[in-house]
């Protein structure tokens, strides 16, 4: 094809980074089919020259188009265009469209406004623990004295229940934060702040969903949600995860009302969605009328190039309501999440929290406000990304050195974990995780993600985030001495 440089316009005086730009220039130009499947790109040596930008910056947005799934580089060969399907959503139907966008009917649960409410436990576990962070590194005297400054400011404004039905400032600085940070344009309107990840997931449970309804669910995926929908008597159907994430292939002829799905950093694979499987989704959403719940958990902790964009930065439909949590960022303890979905089901969501929980604290909903507008959320996760991304490198080192008879070598992964698969596919992977958790290991098996409680593959989940290095250290000598003291077989039945 020919190459049309003076349309793609980079501006250095913009607040956006150059290699951003150039980044989402040639992403519109694939997406819109301006560039198509299996187009050769410019090296990036004659793209700097032609644009009049660094060699640096070329390869950083090629580096990024390529985690995303847009273009792929072949060594010796060059940077190709992948073959993605052109989005077709704005050209929806009208039936599609107004099903996708309009306000979904109530379920009977949530009118009747049920007082049932379900509580998960946490275990404190020291070593290697694969879903916590590292609360030591939690700037306490900051929090200390913003709280303190949130008094001095509200009055006693913070000590009441929030009555008022307008979005809060959080909702505001939330609303803010994934425009920048995750290409979600919305309002505050379109905000809900709740309880953390799962109190949203059993929010939109008792709003969208009656006893029958069919409900999409990956396989493998998060246990914890999938036992939300259940015990609202749903019918969950497995959605399976295959290298790009979870297929929506065996869902066709599925009367599917809504599907779950964590699309950036799929839990607990730590699989990327490419930007081809995401349009996939949906445009299945779209076509069947149906909804999506996207759990971003963990995502924003890339150790390579930048966070990959969610599922809902490309929604235009409506389809995708999107899942957030502070609980991975800041404290688990602190209980913040928020959602962000369309206005008049946001409304919906909040006469629900008011009548079934009451809001989130508002001495702490003012308190993440303000650290998220002065600056400090985003300092602390740029550190926490630095620290994590070491522990990670000082762990992988260890598996490579010791137990290289006993783990496949995994790969550097996002998250707070690394999946490790088993080379002795015939171990007992039940006997030695209780080894491991009656010596207070926080790791889990792979097979307890999926619905039958089998994994085709047996692995474990080693965390690296909430210990240092000396501690991982330590940590992993103790797991060498478990493997070390016979690793159990499965007997078969007789």
């Amino acid at each position: 094809m020919k190459w049309g440089f003076d349309y793609i316009e980079l501006n250095p005086h913009s607040a956006l980074p150059m290699h951003r730009q150039l980044y989402e220039h040639l992403r519109d130009l694939i997406l819109s089919g301006a560039i198509t499947g299996g187009t050769k790109l410019p090296s990036s040596r004659i793209l700097s020259q032609k644009l009049g930008v660094s060699r640096a910056t070329v390869v950083t947005a090629l580096d990024q188009l390529g985690a995303e799934g847009y273009v792929e580089t072949a060594h010796g060969s060059g940077t190709f265009v992948q073959a993605i399907p052109k989005s077709r959503l704005g050209q929806a139907s009208a039936t599609a469209q107004a099903t996708s966008s309009s306000q979904p009917s109530l379920s009977a649960a949530a009118s009747r406004m049920l007082w049932w409410d379900a509580r998960a436990t946490t275990v404190p576990l020291r070593h290697l623990h694969m879903s916590a962070p590292d609360h030591r590194l939690f700037p306490t005297a900051l929090w200390a004295r913003l709280t303190k400054e949130v008094f001095a400011r509200w009055d006693m404004q913070p000590m009441t229940y929030r009555q008022n039905a307008d979005p809060s400032p959080l909702e505001e600085q939330i609303a803010r934060y994934v425009t920048v940070s995750r290409g979600i344009n919305c309002t505050a309107e379109e905000v809900v702040t709740t309880f953390g990840g799962h109190h949203a997931v059993t929010l939109l449970a008792e709003l969208l969903l009656d006893p029958g309804d069919k409900v999409a669910f990956e396989e493998p995926g998060m246990a914890a949600i999938r036992s939300i929908f259940l015990s609202r008597g749903c019918t969950v159907v497995p959605m399976w995860v295959d290298g790009q994430g979870a297929n929506p292939d065996s869902l066709r002829s599925q009367p599917v009302k809504l599907a779950f799905v964590t699309a950036a950093k799929q839990q607990p694979l730590n699989i990327a969605m490419p930007a081809a499987r995401k349009l996939e989704l949906l445009h299945w959403a779209a076509d069947k009328g149906a909804l999506i719940i996207e759990d971003d958990l963990g995502s924003e902790f890339r150790y390579q190039g930048r966070p990959i964009p969610p599922l809902k930065a490309m929604d235009q439909t409506g389809s995708v309501i999107y899942v957030g949590s502070f609980s991975m960022s800041l404290l688990q303890t602190l209980r913040v999440g928020f959602m962000v979905m369309p206005k008049q089901l946001a409304a919906h969501c909040r006469k629900l929290i008011q009548v079934r929980y009451r809001a989130t604290p508002q001495l702490t909903e003012l308190t993440v406000a303000r650290f998220i507008e002065d600056g400090h959320f985003g300092r602390h996760l740029h550190r926490m990304r630095q620290i994590y991304a070491r522990r990670q490198r000082h762990l992988l080192s260890i598996l490579e050195r010791d137990f290289g008879d006993v783990f496949e070598p995994p790969d550097f992964a996002a998250g707070f974990y690394n999946v490790c698969y088993f080379k002795d596919q015939g171990v007992d992977e039940d006997a030695i995780t209780l080894r491991c958790r009656d010596q207070g290991f926080g790791i889990e098996q792979l097979s307890i993600y999926y619905a039958s409680r089998q994994s085709p593959r047996k692995a474990l989940l080693l965390g690296f985030a909430a210990s240092d290095e000396r501690e991982i250290d330590r940590s992993c000598q103790m797991l060498r001495a478990i493997m070390s003291t016979g690793r159990p077989k499965r007997v078969a039945a007789c």
